[in-house]
Parts: C-alpha cells; sequence; structure tokens
C-alpha cells in the first residue's frame, strides 16, 4: 500500500487561498479533496488559517485623545518615579564611594607612613650591618696578623726550646765532666 505524503500548513494555506480567491466557501472537506490527509490534522490547519486571516483584516482603532493623554501622563508620572529613584540609588552609591574612598585615602597614608619609617629603619640596619662588616674584616685582618705572630712566636719558642734542652745536654755532659776531672784530681 502506497502512503500518501504529509499534507503541509504551506499546501493547506495555498488552497484555501484559492478557494477564496475563486469565492467558494473554505471547508475542512473541500481542502481533503484537494490536499488529502485526515480530517482532524487538515481541520487544525485550516482553522490555523483562518486565524491568520482574521488577523489580517482585523479594523484598527484609534486610541482616542483621552487614552493618548492618559497614557502620556502615567507615562511622565512613572518616568520621574524611576528617574527619583535612580537619582536616590545613584546619590547613595556616590557617597558610599566617597566614603571608601575616604578610607582607601587614609589607608594609603597609613601605609606610606609605616614605609617611609620602614625605608629608614632599613637603612639603618644597611648603615649598622656596613660599619659591622667594617669591624669585622679589620678584626679577621687583626686576627690574622696575630695568628702570624703567634705562629712566628711558638716557633721561636720551640726553637729557643730546642736550644735550652741542647745546653741543658751540654751542661749535664759538661758537669759529668767537670766531676769526672775533679775525681781524677783528687785521686
Amino acid at each position: 500500500m502506497e502512503r500518501k505524503a504529509k499534507v503541509t500548513q504551506d499546501a493547506v494555506n495555498a488552497v484555501c487561498d484559492r478557494l477564496m480567491e475563486q469565492g467558494k466557501n473554505v471547508t475542512v472537506n473541500a481542502i481533503i479533496a484537494m490536499t488529502g490527509g485526515s480530517f482532524s490534522t487538515v481541520g487544525a490547519m485550516v482553522k490555523n488559517w483562518k486565524a491568520e486571516q482574521a488577523a489580517k483584516t482585523a479594523p484598527v482603532i484609534e486610541i482616542p485623545e483621552t487614552v493618548k493623554n492618559a497614557m502620556q501622563k502615567a507615562t511622565t508620572v512613572i518616568w520621574e518615579a524611576a528617574s527619583d529613584l535612580a537619582i536616590s540609588e545613584i546619590e547613595r552609591i556616590r557617597k558610599e564611594a566617597g566614603e571608601n574612598l575616604d578610607k582607601a585615602r587614609t589607608e594609603l597614608s597609613e601605609y606610606a607612613a609605616e614605609i617611609a619609617r620602614l625605608e629608614k629603619e632599613l637603612e639603618q640596619s644597611q648603615k649598622i650591618t656596613t660599619e659591622t662588616e667594617k669591624r669585622l674584616s679589620a678584626a679577621m685582618s687583626r686576627i690574622s696578623e696575630l695568628t702570624t705572630q703567634n705562629t712566628a712566636l711558638e716557633t721561636r719558642l720551640s726553637d729557643r726550646d730546642n736550644e735550652l734542652e741542647r745546653l741543658r745536654a751540654d751542661y749535664k755532659k759538661l758537669q759529668g765532666e767537670l766531676v769526672t776531672i775533679a775525681k781524677s784530681k783528687s785521686e
């Protein structure tokens, strides 16, 4: 069994327009006879077409002058109320922004003073550090000199100790020889 193509709103609109132009009644049965489709489907489409036609042919009603004036007054009142609200809100925001700006400026001033104080403290610390480094360098040089002198003195002391030991050994030897000489003379 062959299936018929679905009926579209455009096809129904075209047939309805043709029937109107020919002066014939636009009925669901007449449209089905020309396009096919079911009564419920085509009926809904014809109803849509009739609604569009009614909207196209609806008479334009002029707005009376009194209604225009009332609308104008209402619009003016609404605009004034909205404008007053907007102005109030703007003023509130400006005031709040001004207060926040004053607070920020005060904080900025405090921070700037603190930064200046810390920079001065840093400068003093750097001077102290530089002076301390100079003194440390001088002390290290002095320590180096003293270490060198100490080493030289220790070397001299060691040499003298060695010399003293040698002299003591010579003294003992000489004493031994003197004792020997004295014994040999006394015999």
